[in-house]
């Protein structure tokens, strides 16, 4: 049987009236007066973690999936990709007679179309380090959580380096073939910069994919937008390699609101979906992402014939050849490591890789500078 608990209550006694009455205490017992102190100290107040994460928005790999890979051999230091710069020109080739006189050879043709590029791996690790007391004493598996980080930073850094290699592409010019570069609206005019409203079209969409596909390459001569005396590849987009244009969420954004757009970005049942791809448009895929160069006003925006000023919030947005535009060589694929570090009573985690990213056919890449609103 239970026995009941009798208390004694402390009371103050009030005189005011002709009856003997007792007042009780007036504070109430809350939460807060059984659970201790601040969730550090909270030591009373039962808690409950749940081991699986909220995961933040992680940065995917969208850009190296325009990038041809290779790996080098073990005793290697560097890879040379070979390339054919273009085919022959068709004026380039010699003619030779119907029908040959005595001692008249035919008349022969200088092959001199071929080329490499020659891309050489550089290391680039990093490393965690837990202690033992953490891992045994954390509610997630923590060793877990940091491989995953670990992962996520090689992913980000990688992709980082394919976009930068396409920005640092050499540049079209009067006497070389090589990437070309687009402003949006009125931007390449002497008398103006790249202001809002300077935004990413259709129409500028349908101009990159003209470019890549045609002979004839243009080049800026300050800002008068000039052919150039070379002529390039005409590259095609097809199942070796479609046309890809990556660009920002901004842009993302804008191509979403325009009506041509979206009633031409429909994909058939079979249609294979890239990771970060939001639609085609004349057969190009539409990809966003985060690794795209940004500038902000004040920024100078630098082609190969001067620079245009910026007043505004802009993004460099890419149109390439995939499979042809750029490579990535890898030295040592990632490999990531966890071991036990018992002097330290410590567990590391190791990421170690080595590559390097190049654009190798510049002329397969167009460049598009656009504000983003």
């Amino acid at each position: 049987m239970n026995k009941i608990q009798t208390f004694e209550l402390n009371y103050v006694p009030n005189r005011n009236t002709a009856w003997q009455t007792f007042n009780l205490a007036a504070t109430v017992t809350q939460v807060s007066s059984v659970r201790g102190d601040a969730l550090s100290t909270y030591e009373l107040l039962p808690v409950q973690w749940l081991q699986k994460v909220v995961e933040a928005g992680k940065e995917r790999q969208i850009v190296q999936q325009a990038f041809s890979q290779y790996t080098i051999p073990e005793g290697h230091n560097m890879m040379v990709i070979p390339k054919r710069k273009k085919f022959l020109a068709r004026g380039s080739w010699e003619t030779s007679s119907e029908e040959y006189s005595v001692n008249t050879p035919v008349t022969w043709t200088q092959i001199n179309t071929d080329d490499g590029v020659q891309i050489t791996p550089a290391d680039e690790h990093y490393g965690v380090e837990i202690t033992n007391k953490a891992i045994r004493t954390n509610a997630i598996p923590i060793v877990n959580y940091c491989r995953e980080e670990i992962t996520y930073r090689m992913a980000d850094v990688v992709d980082t380096a394919c976009s930068t290699a396409l920005d640092d592409a050499t540049a079209m010019s009067n006497t070389v073939w090589g990437m070309q570069t687009i402003f949006g609206g009125d931007a390449t005019d002497a008398n103006n910069n790249l202001d809002d409203g300077d935004v990413l079209t259709t129409q500028m969409i349908n101009k990159a994919k003209r470019l890549l596909e045609s002979t004839l390459g243009y080049y800026w001569a300050s800002n008068v937008w000039t052919k150039s005396a070379v002529t390039k590849n005409p590259w095609e987009s097809g199942k070796d390699g479609p046309f890809m244009l990556y660009i920002a969420p901004e842009q993302a954004e804008t191509l979403r609101n325009d009506s041509q757009f979206v009633n031409a970005a429909e994909y058939g049942d079979r249609e294979v979906i890239l990771n970060g791809e939001i639609g085609q448009y004349l057969g190009v895929k539409v990809l966003t992402t985060t690794k795209v160069p940004a500038l902000a006003s004040g920024d100078t925006f630098t082609h190969q014939g001067g620079t245009v000023s910026v007043d505004t919030n802009v993004h460099t947005c890419f149109m390439v050849k995939a499979g042809t535009c750029g490579s990535i060589v890898w030295g040592l694929k990632p490999r990531i490591n966890v071991f036990d570090w018992p002097s330290d009573m410590k567990k590391r985690i190791t990421l170690e890789m080595s590559y390097a990213a190049a654009a190798v056919q510049a002329d397969s890449i167009v460049k598009l500078a656009v504000t983003d609103i």
